[in-house]
């Protein structure tokens, strides 16, 4: 029949592993079906030696459905269980106060590098801060010599206050003069406009004059332009004339050149006559004289083939 979990150990390993509920079913240990074997045979597969291990197979019905599980679980009693509990709890303590020392040496360590680092920027700040002292002492020297210098300008300027003074009453004689100087040059501006509203007054005299001469030099100008007026007229007549004959004129070359190109045609048409004339009487005379060449090669080729006379007769005919 199936085997079914009734209790389980306070203590043991499957309280521990917290999985397997009463009224399971065992299915197989290690991959060993039991479903069916006797208990002799699952308690053989179930124990063992103390600290070794074993695979349980279980199913389980919840609200009508059954699925199955695989725990794993330690073998040996609740007193070796604890027993291993209570070591790994020693060794637990154990690594954890390791672990804090290893985090303290490193706190310590980088409480070291801290305090080295804090040692030179402690020697860097007395090292700046001496050259701050020298500088400040640079500084004080310097001023110390800008104070004097500043001293003796201020001495030299009251020297030269005192100078300024004593060279300032000659300057206020000569403001005194130039004061005077300047009057004088009023009085001269005064008088030069009073002279240049005379002449301002005598130039408006002359232009009214001008402008008389100058209405009477318009009128003679209008005469003028009306005289003017006329001959423009008569001299277009006589240019319009002038133009009516040039245009005969003109006529009268294009004719003439016309009829000189007629001439000049005609006598090239009779000498291009000559010259082809020429040519035809070269010609023939270059016939002739070929003629007469032919002619004498042609009668001297016959008399070479047509034999003398001597030469027919019967007895030099015979001896042939």
């Amino acid at each position: 029949g199936s085997v079914v979990v009734k209790t389980i150990v306070s203590g043991g390993s499957a309280e521990r592993e917290g999985s397997v509920r009463v009224g399971d079913q065992i299915l197989s240990v290690d991959e060993h079906k039991v479903v069916g074997e006797p208990l002799s045979v699952l308690r053989g597969l179930i124990l063992g030696s103390q600290g070794s291990f074993v695979r349980l197979t279980f199913q389980r019905k919840d609200m009508g459905e059954a699925h199955t599980f695989d725990v794993r679980l330690m073998r040996g009693s609740a007193e070796y269980l604890q027993s291993l509990t209570s070591s790994k709890t020693i060794e637990d303590e154990i690594d954890q106060l390791r672990l804090q020392l290893r985090q303290a040496l490193s706190h310590c360590s980088q409480d070291r590098d801290e305090l080295d680092r804090l040692r030179k920027m402690l020697q860097t700040e007395r090292d700046q801060s001496q050259v701050r002292e020298r500088e400040l002492e640079l500084m004080q020297q310097e001023n110390a010599r800008e104070l004097s210098q500043l001293n003796e300008n201020l001495r030299n300027a009251e020297g030269g206050r005192r100078e300024a003074e004593t060279q300032l009453h000659p300057l206020q004689q000569r403001e005194a003069d130039l004061a005077e100087e300047l009057n004088r040059q009023k009085e001269k501006e005064r008088l030069r406009k009073e002279y240049i509203e005379e002449l301002k007054k005598r130039h408006e005299e002359d232009k009214q004059r001008l402008e008389g001469l100058f209405l009477k030099e318009q009128a003679g100008r209008r005469e003028d332009q009306v005289a003017r007026l006329g001959g423009e007229n008569q001299l277009g007549k006589i240019q319009s004339e002038l133009g009516r004959l040039r245009t005969l004129e003109q006529g009268r070359r294009e004719r003439e050149e016309e009829y000189k190109d007629r001439m000049q045609q005609e006598l090239a048409r009779l000498q291009d006559a000559v010259r082809t004339q020429d040519v035809v009487r070269s010609a023939v005379k270059e016939v002739e004289v070929k003629m007469a060449r032919y002619t004498g090669e042609y009668l001297q080729y016959t008399q070479q083939l047509v034999p003398p006379e001597d030469a027919l007769d019967d007895d030099n005919l015979f001896l042939a």
